[in-house]
């Protein structure tokens, strides 16, 4: 029922790093099929109504519901078109359409959405996004970025990198969530990297299998976000030859 998970999140999260009893697992979003289109198209800059945002752009899991409602004919759009919408803002987010929302509890429990040690499913999110690009879109909305990189770079330049975004604004964007694997120069480990807000980490998850590719891969969620600023600044943590 949080307006704005954001807060909660960061702290929850950050308890979980100091060994806290607590343990932030996942961010699960309910949204009302009958309604969503109208409440993002009546809102579509998000400025007016962020919560709606908000709670899509932060959901690890996004329970659509009152699918029953929806017809092939709705002039709300179909189930399909609401799940692209919803994706248009998060698209990590895995969609579970449910009925007076009766779920299996198994795909909303034991997620370990923040668990940077369970490298597998967020390197499958960020495989499914590696062709995303909002290159043609300038506006204010709340989206997802993929940018990614074959060079190695360096984890002391990829930090700086970093809090020049979430911390100090450098390029005007409005950072929600970040999520990446990054190939760390001198080391045979692939890192993964976690973001809410100002607060991230990077960690060492598993060794680099030989067979594949070393690659970055980073996804943000957020607002004002700039494509091709991204990748520029991100070259700059490039490691030298």
């Amino acid at each position: 029922g949080l307006a704005n998970p954001a807060p909660l999140a960061s702290v929850l999260w950050l308890d979980d790093q100091l060994e806290s009893a607590v343990k932030l697992d996942s961010i699960i979003t309910v949204v009302d099929a009958k309604n969503l289109r109208y409440q993002l198209k009546r809102h579509d800059d998000s400025s007016s109504f962020p919560e709606a945002f908000h709670q899509i752009a932060f959901a690890d899991v996004v329970i659509l519901n009152k699918v029953d409602l929806i017809s092939s004919e709705d002039p709300e759009g179909t189930l399909e078109e609401l799940e692209k919408e919803i994706h248009k803002i998060n698209s990590l987010a895995n969609i579970i359409r449910t009925v007076h929302c009766q779920v299996d509890l198994s795909k909303i429990l034991a997620c370990h959405a923040y668990d940077a040690t369970r490298a597998t499913h967020l390197e499958a999110l960020l495989e499914e996004n590696n062709s995303l690009s909002t290159g043609d879109l300038h506006d204010a909305s709340v989206r997802t970025i993929c940018i990614s990189d074959l060079h190695a770079i360096s984890l002391e330049k990829v930090r700086i990198w970093l809090e020049e975004i979430l911390w100090d604004k450098k390029y005007g964007m409005d950072v929600y969530r970040c999520k990446g694997v990054l190939s760390i120069v001198d080391s045979d480990e692939l890192h993964t990297l976690q973001g809410v807000r100002e607060i991230y980490d990077i960690v060492p998850s598993r060794a680099w299998r030989k067979e594949e590719t070393r690659i970055n891969r980073v996804v943000f969620i957020g607002q004002n976000l700039d494509e091709d600023v991204l990748m520029e600044s991100f070259r700059t943590c490039i490691a030298a030859s």
